[in-house]
């Protein structure tokens, strides 16, 4: 960070930190009371849902910006639940784990979607006006960005020289 820029993020670091955490923390408890599903359950679901032949482990991990034993765990707890299957990865690399919803899974998240999205309607998307989420979409954007090039470069550090 360059010494000549400002230095008042600080405030709205510790905001966007306690809002984010409230707004988790008040559409799971849509989805708990219910679904009787969890924000990080309805999380991985969501992110399998769409890979009707399911995903790699590490694959799902990196889409949801988790490390891979919080995926593990939530994982085990969803395939003793019924709404996960594992298998292995077909002829390309029998070792590979891939996972996917099952039927009851995908009823699950299907159920999820409603009660889910009402939530953020009511904890955030009647909170903002149009023009408040147009720009907050434009600094989500410039994050998300600066995310992905800032990861990169600490990936791969002989790209950024």
């Amino acid at each position: 960070m360059s010494t000549t820029r400002r230095n008042d993020w600080l405030p709205t670091w510790e905001k966007l930190q306690s809002v984010t955490e409230h707004l988790r923390r008040e559409t799971g408890r849509s989805l708990t009371q219910q679904v009787n599903l969890s924000q990080p359950e309805f999380t991985v679901l969501a992110h399998l849902a769409p890979a009707a032949d399911g995903m790699r482990p590490s694959a799902c991990a990196r889409a949801i910006g988790w490390d891979t034993s919080r995926l593990s765990h939530q994982l085990r707890r969803l395939e003793r639940r019924g709404y996960v299957l594992r298998s292995s990865g077909g002829a390309a690399d029998g070792r590979a784990t891939v996972v996917r919803l099952s039927d009851e899974g995908r009823r699950t998240y299907r159920r999820a979607l409603g009660p889910h999205l009402r939530a953020a309607e009511h904890w955030f998307g009647a909170a903002l006006s149009e023009e408040q989420l147009v720009a907050l979409s434009d600094v989500l954007e410039a994050l998300a960005l600066h995310i992905d090039r800032e990861s990169a470069a600490t990936e791969n550090p002989e790209e950024s020289s």
